[in-house]
C-alpha cells in the first residue's frame, strides 16, 4: 500500500514531464516542479498549475493539464488512495469549471455563448457597474423553481456572463424580447404536458426563441431538434415542411422527450444533460464514475459543462429582469387561429383571403419551407391571424379551382426535357422556368423541378395523389433472347448486391439491368429470379451458382435501388473535382446519384470531402 502512492507518483511526474516537453504548443515550456514524495502533493501542485492557467487567462492550458491529470488517474490501479485523488479532482472541477477554450468567433448564438461562458474573466463590465445585483438576492423563497436551483461558481459565471459583459447582455436582451411572443404559448404547453414551466427557459439557452436556428449539428428549431430525435417524437420534415420548426408541434414534442429523460435519470439536471448531450453517454459515466448527480460528472463536452448552469442563470434572470437592470420591452404575445387545408394551397392565396400579405403568413407557419402548403399531405394545418377564420374560409370558397395551384416536385430522368416535362403536366415551359428561376430551357437529369399544377387538370389527379408525387418511372420488359448466349435463372438471397452478381458471373451491372428489365430506381429482393445470360463457353467456375434455365435456382442477391448503393457499372467514368461549398449531396443531385454510390465509387467511409479532390462518377 506504501509503494502504490509513490509508483503513482513517479507515473504522472513522467506523464507531464512528456507533455511538457512536447509543449503542445499551449504556452512556452516552464520548469517542472520537484517529484514529491506523495502522489497527493504531486496532484495537488498540479492543480495549482492549472488553476494559475486559468488565472493568467490560459484556458485550454488549464483544461488539458485538467485532462491528463485524470486520464492517468483512470488509468491507474484502482485502490483507496486513487479513488481518493479521483474525488479530489472532481472536486477541484467543480469549483474551477470555467476553464474552458475559448472559441475565435463572435456570433450571438445560443451555441456561441455556451462556448464563451470563460471569457468572463477578461470581459466583465466596470466594477462600477450600478445596475448589478447580489446574486444571492435572487434565491429567496418566493423565487423558487419548482426544478431546483444550485448555486456555485459555474452558475455565477453564467450569471456574470449575462449581467455583467457587453455581449452577454446584448444577448440576453434579445432573448428577452423574443421570449415574449413565446412565453404564454410555451408555458400552457408544459402545462399540459405535465412538466414544469421552468422548462420554457431551456428554449431560450437553445435558439434564443428562433425557429429557423439551426445549429452545426443540423439541430432545427426552438428546441432544436436532431432529425432522428424529431422522427421519434413524431416531427416529420422533407422538401416542403420541417415540424421541428412549428413552435406548437416541437414545443409538445419537446416536452414529452424531457419527460422520458426525467423518467429515465430521476433528476432534470441529468435530463437536461441527456437533452444536450446523449442520454446512453450520460449513463455510461454515472455507471462508470459512481456519481449520481449532474454537478459530480467529469468529462463532460464543454457545451454540455456549461449547459445546466446557463439553464440556472437565464431561469434567474428571466424571472426578474429588472432586479438584474434590464429594461425589456418583449415582443407581442403569439396569437392565431387555426385552418386545416385539404389540398395545396399558395401562401399568396391565404394571405388575401385573410388582408395579410405573404410575409405575415410565413412567419406565423415557420414549418412550411416552401411557399404553399405541402402537396405530400392530404390535409394541413395552417396558422392564421387571429380572429380571421370565418374570413379566411368565407374568401376562399369563392376562390376558382383553376386559381388554386398545386405544386409537384419533379425529379428530372435522363432524355426528358423542358418542353417533355411541360407537356406531361399539362402546363407552359413559361411557367416550369418562372416557378424554378432557370433562364433558358437547359436541364440536368437528376436535379427537381417545381411544377404548379391547378387542381383540376389531368396531370395532378395522375400523379399528386401517389406517395411519391413524381411519375412513376417507366419499367423496361425483361429481354426474350440475347443471341450468342445461354439463359440462366439466378434467385436472389440475403447478402450479395447487383455488383457482385455481376462480378462473379464475368458480367456487368448494366447487362444485368438490361437483361432483366431494371431501371436504376428499381430494386431487388431475396427470392426474386434474375435471369442471366452467358456464353456457353463460360469457365466452370464463374458457373458454380448459376444453372440454365430449368435447373435449380440458387445464388445471393440484396435488395438495391434507393436506398442501397450500386457499384460502378462498366460505362465510361466522370471525373468531378470539388470545389469550395460543395457536398457530396449536391455532387449527387448534379449527377443523378445517390451519396452512397459516391461513397461506394470513391471509396470514403464519411461523407468529408475537401475542395481539390477528385470524385469519380459512373452514370
Amino acid at each position: 500500500m506504501k509503494r502504490l502512492p509513490l509508483k503513482l507518483g513517479i507515473y504522472l511526474c513522467l506523464l507531464f514531464g512528456l507533455w511538457g516537453c512536447a509543449g503542445l504548443g499551449l504556452r512556452k515550456a516552464r520548469p517542472q516542479p520537484e517529484p514529491p514524495a506523495s502522489a497527493a502533493n504531486l496532484l495537488e501542485q498540479w492543480l495549482e498549475q492549472a488553476r494559475a492557467d486559468a488565472e493568467a487567462g490560459d484556458y485550454e492550458a488549464a483544461d488539458s493539464l485538467y485532462m491528463a491529470v485524470l486520464d492517468s488517474l483512470n488509468r491507474a490501479p484502482e485502490d483507496s488512495t486513487v479513488s481518493a485523488l479521483r474525488r479530489k479532482l472532481v472536486q477541484f472541477y467543480q469549483e474551477n469549471g470555467f476553464f474552458l477554450s475559448r472559441p475565435p468567433v463572435d456570433s450571438l448564438s445560443p451555441e456561441a455563448v455556451l462556448d464563451q461562458l470563460d471569457s468572463l474573466a477578461t470581459e466583465t463590465e466596470s466594477p462600477a457597474d450600478t445596475n448589478s445585483v447580489a446574486i444571492e438576492d435572487v434565491f429567496s423563497p418566493q423565487h423558487q423553481m419548482r426544478i431546483p436551483l444550485v448555486l456555485n461558481r459555474q452558475v455565477q459565471n453564467a450569471l456574470r456572463y449575462f449581467t455583467r459583459t457587453r455581449r452577454g447582455r446584448r444577448v440576453f436582451q434579445r432573448w428577452l424580447q423574443r421570449a415574449g411572443r413565446y412565453e404564454r404559448l410555451i408555458k400552457s404547453i408544459l402545462r399540459e404536458e405535465g412538466v414544469p414551466e421552468d422548462l420554457f427557459y431551456l428554449a431560450m439557452i437553445e435558439s434564443g426563441f428562433v425557429p429557423h436556428a439551426r445549429s452545426y449539428a443540423r439541430a432545427v428549431g426552438i428546441w432544436q431538434f436532431i432529425s432522428s430525435t424529431g422522427r421519434a417524437y413524431g416531427l416529420r420534415h422533407n422538401w416542403w415542411f420541417d415540424e421541428r420548426r412549428d413552435p406548437v408541434k416541437s414545443t409538445r414534442a419537446a416536452a414529452r422527450h424531457l419527460k422520458d429523460l426525467y423518467e429515465r435519470f430521476g433528476d432534470w439536471y441529468l435530463a437536461m444533460a441527456g437533452y444536450n448531450y446523449n442520454p446512453r453517454k450520460i449513463e455510461r459515466r454515472l455507471h462508470r464514475y459512481k456519481v449520481d448527480s449532474y454537478w459530480e460528472l467529469p468529462r463532460l463536452p464543454r457545451q454540455t459543462r456549461n449547459y445546466v448552469p446557463t439553464f440556472i442563470a437565464a431561469a434567474t434572470i428571466a424571472r426578474n429582469p429588472e432586479q438584474f437592470g434590464f429594461q425589456v420591452q418583449p415582443e407581442p404575445p403569439l396569437e392565431f387561429d387555426t385552418v386545416t387545408v385539404r389540398e395545396c394551397v399558395d401562401l399568396n392565396v391565404v394571405a388575401r383571403c385573410v388582408d395579410s400579405d405573404f410575409a405575415t403568413i410565413k412567419a406565423l407557419n415557420p414549418a412550411l419551407l416552401r411557399w404553399c402548403t405541402p402537396p405530400t399531405e392530404e390535409s394541413w394545418t395552417l396558422y392564421i391571424p387571429k380572429g380571421t377564420r370565418e374570413k379566411f374560409l368565407r374568401n376562399y370558397a369563392k376562390i376558382p379551382d383553376d386559381q388554386k395551384l398545386t405544386y409537384i416536385h419533379h425529379r428530372i430522368r435522363y432524355g426528358e426535357t423542358l418542353s417533355t416535362i411541360a407537356r406531361r403536366y399539362g402546363v407552359s415551359m413559361a411557367e416550369i422556368r418562372r416557378q424554378n428561376h432557370l433562364r433558358g430551357n437547359l436541364i440536368r437529369a437528376g436535379h427537381y423541378l417545381v411544377i404548379p399544377v391547378p387542381q383540376n387538370r389531368k396531370a395532378y389527379r395522375k400523379y399528386a395523389r401517389r406517395a411519391s408525387y413524381s411519375p412513376r418511372p417507366v419499367y423496361r420488359k425483361p429481354v426474350s433472347n440475347v443471341p450468342g448466349r445461354v439463359k440462366h435463372v439466378y434467385r436472389v438471397k440475403s447478402g450479395d448486391t447487383l455488383w457482385d452478381v455481376a462480378r462473379r458471373y464475368g458480367v456487368s451491372v448494366r447487362q444485368l439491368r438490361r437483361w432483366n428489365g431494371l431501371g436504376y430506381s428499381r430494386i431487388i429482393r431475396p427470392g426474386q429470379v434474375l435471369n442471366i445470360w452467358l456464353k456457353p463457353d463460360q469457365s466452370a467456375p464463374a458457373l458454380a451458382e448459376a444453372q440454365p434455365e430449368g435447373g435449380p435456382l440458387v445464388g445471393t442477391g440484396v435488395r438495391l435501388g434507393k436506398n442501397e448503393p450500386e457499384a460502378a457499372s462498366t460505362g465510361s467514368k466522370q471525373v468531378h473535382i470539388v470545389r469550395r461549398g460543395d457536398t457530396l449531396w449536391d455532387i449527387a443531385q448534379r449527377y443523378g446519384v445517390s451519396i452512397r454510390q459516391l461513397k461506394l465509387w470513391n471509396h470514403k467511409r464519411t461523407n468529408t470531402i475537401r475542395p481539390g479532390e477528385k470524385l469519380y462518377i459512373y452514370p
